[in-house]
């Protein structure tokens, strides 16, 4: 590769994101394809870790002034220790981004302003098990005396698009198909009941309102009550989606509602972005809990998803029991974490490693913040 002239710049203030918006995206479109790395979901997440103490900035790698390279990281320096991670949480799939053509020169600049210029002692950071920057993650790490461990971190379920609803139905059996059959018999008793479809926030304020009331008699509301914490990853995606649907062509995001006698009882939202159908939230009313709604409400979504055959995949995010209802298939993630310290680093296998000790400290984060920051995802 001839010699190129790489400059490297970060972006602190939210506000400023809309300056390199549209080159933003257009690397994300090209090379990454991850929808909650879009502008608009970014600033949603530097505004939030920002009123959490955090101190949120984006590195932007620019080639002859044309950006190759963004990495979204957050700092926060604690009892003398200075440690980064990425800003979305791990179920969003983070990533550092860049042009392939770029990826070796990027994370290198990274990596090097990450522990020279800002001297981090931990860079922990969670990526999807088949990133291409792992591998040079890695080699960069050797290569400059950076210690590191990994360690499989949460996966998320995957459920290939093949076939029709119907060929599908077959493949999972009887007792999947009994199971839908007996909760609409349920709701037949019930009353008169329906499942809507909404695209993009049309009708805007109602929709949102809908989810939230929905929210509010989940039994999610009451450990929001107990932990005196809001459900604010669900806050960052509805107003990241409103802004992207207005810019990018390829993005959408659809709710499904499940009401009867003309009551809300059960919402699932869905972002979809090209090929791939992300089930982001879903929650129920919990007075009809044994009509096992949430779960009623997305298989309607997976069948109308399935039906108009425009989707090659869903993305769960996440992989929690329930979700094998539908398919069994988990792609992993891998949390790397790194240090110039082969003593921090050792000390931080052993926290991960060890279900026990961890234990011990996820009780003893309650009265340290550094702690909580460090075993947290």
């Amino acid at each position: 590769m001839s010699e190129v002239k790489v400059s490297i710049c970060v972006v602190s203030d939210p506000n400023k994101l809309h300056q390199i918006e549209g080159m933003w995206n257009t690397l994300i479109n090209g090379y990454c394809k991850n929808p909650f790395l879009l502008s608009g979901f970014i600033k949603q997440f530097m505004e939030f870790n920002h009123s959490m103490g955090w101190t949120q900035f984006v590195l932007v790698i620019s080639v002859d002034n044309n950006i190759v390279g963004l990495s979204p990281l957050k700092m926060k320096r604690k009892f003398g220790v200075r440690f980064v991670k990425f800003l979305p949480n791990a179920w969003f799939s983070p990533d550092f981004i860049s042009n392939d053509q770029y990826r070796e020169i990027c994370l290198a600049y990274t990596l090097d302003f990450l522990f020279k210029t800002l001297r981090c002692q931990f860079v922990d950071v969670v990526l999807p098990f088949d990133s291409p920057n792992l591998q040079i993650i890695k080699q960069k790490c050797k290569t400059n005396k950076i210690h590191f461990y990994t360690k499989q971190e949460m996966g998320h379920r995957i459920l290939p698009v093949r076939c029709t609803w119907t060929e599908f139905e077959t493949f999972k059996g009887r007792n999947f198909r009994e199971r839908f059959k007996r909760t609409k018999r349920k709701l037949d008793r019930l009353g008169t009941w329906r499942i809507t479809r909404t695209e993009n926030g049309k009708k805007e304020f109602d929709i949102i309102k809908k989810i939230l009331d929905i929210e509010n008699m989940s039994w999610k509301e009451e450990w929001r009550v107990r932990t005196r914490k809001k459900d604010t990853d669900l806050l960052m995606i509805l107003a990241g989606s409103q802004h992207m649907v207005e810019i990018e062509p390829c993005f959408k995001w659809e709710v499904w509602f499940l009401e009867l006698n003309n009551q809300a009882l059960a919402y699932t939202l869905n972002i979809q972005y090209k090929e791939v159908s992300y089930c982001v939230k879903t929650s129920y009313d919990k007075r009809y809990k044994r009509l096992y709604p949430g779960i009623y409400i997305i298989n309607a979504a997976i069948r109308e998803i399935f039906n108009e055959r425009q989707i090659r995949k869903i993305d769960f995010l996440t992989d929690l029991p329930f979700m094998e209802t539908w398919t069994s298939l988990c792609s992993p993630r891998v949390r790397i974490v790194m240090s110039r310290s082969s003593v921090l680093t050792s000390i931080a296998k052993v926290v991960l490693s060890s279900n026990p000790f961890k234990g011990i400290l996820t009780i003893l984060s309650k009265r340290t913040p550094l702690i909580a920051d460090f075993i947290s995802l």
